[in-house]
């Protein structure tokens, strides 16, 4: 029996939810702050206001300094959200943490949550945390089972051996029991069915973990800010090379305030925060 556990361990793998890939908290922020398209675009304009400002003699400090708030706030309001989800990951790996279980492979013993196999049999008393998911073969009369970590369920849950019908959803079916539930009454003997990222904690956490599906909103938005960059230098460079070559000489400052007042002009204030609320929105659902 400990022979055939082990072929399965090496087939199933250990009964442990794969961590997600970590990004350094730092670059994720800078990320959010300096990356993109429309972030370099009025970085740019900040560089030319704080050009003006130092080099050519002027004394508007106000623009680039509240231009540069707004950045930075829409980079940290999205560090966040991402910080979020990360969150959630370890939570969900936390609640799969299970210590030793008592399994019958032969003689009862106690091993590892984590060497357990499809096919263990396993029993577990009140206040033992679900190592997996089960089929429940035999309990006591009144067992119960708390699945709000699941399933968001306040009241515990009556559990049989009777088999649900076909066409009932697993998460509600009264004869299983889920990796990271807790039995709060009763005993339980039961046949162990998925184990690892095949649970439905598992199948939880690799949605949360695979990247998400872009939204349609998300697609337009890209688009109208490729198109408003596209405008928006185009403008800039139009207005440059107007001031350059008009009859009326002028000086550089002025040249560079005109051209960064028209390239700036050309970007709606609303589309950074509209740009950051809907990537929130898709994340959310």
């Amino acid at each position: 029996l400990e022979s055939e556990a082990d072929n399965r361990l090496r087939t199933f793998g250990f009964n442990t939810l794969t961590p997600p890939p970590r990004e350094n908290r730092l670059l994720m922020l800078l990320k959010q702050v300096f990356g993109g398209l429309f972030n370099i675009m009025l970085w740019a304009c900040v560089a030319a206001e704080l050009a003006l400002a130092v080099y050519f003699g002027g004394d508007d400090f106000v623009t680039p300094i509240v231009l540069s708030i707004v950045i930075v706030s829409s980079g940290m309001l999205q560090w966040w959200t991402e910080l979020q989800a990360m969150m959630m990951m370890e939570s969900l790996q936390a609640m799969s943490a299970s210590p030793q279980v008592r399994v019958h492979r032969g003689d009862p013993t106690f091993v590892d949550a984590s060497a357990l196999v499809p096919g263990d049999i396993i029993s577990l008393e009140a206040g033992d945390k679900v190592p997996a998911d089960v089929r429940i073969i035999k309990c006591t009369e009144g067992a119960e089972v708390d699945n709000a970590a699941l399933t968001g369920e306040s009241a515990p849950e009556a559990r049989q051996v009777m088999p649900d019908g076909p066409t009932s959803p697993m998460l509600e079916a009264r004869s299983m029991m889920f990796l990271g539930t807790t039995l709060v009454k009763g005993r339980i003997f039961a046949l162990v069915v998925y184990t690892g990222d095949s649970t439905a904690l598992g199948n939880i956490a690799q949605s949360i973990n695979k990247s998400r599906a872009r939204s349609s909103l998300e697609l337009q938005i890209e688009h109208f800010v490729h198109l408003i960059a596209g405008v928006a230098m185009a403008v800039g460079v139009l207005s440059c090379l107007a001031n350059i070559f008009s009859p009326q000489k002028r000086s550089w400052a002025h040249i560079l305030e005109n051209s960064a007042t028209a390239f700036f002009a050309q970007v709606p204030e609303g589309l950074l925060p509209t740009d950051r609320k809907s990537t929130r929105l898709n994340s959310s659902h």
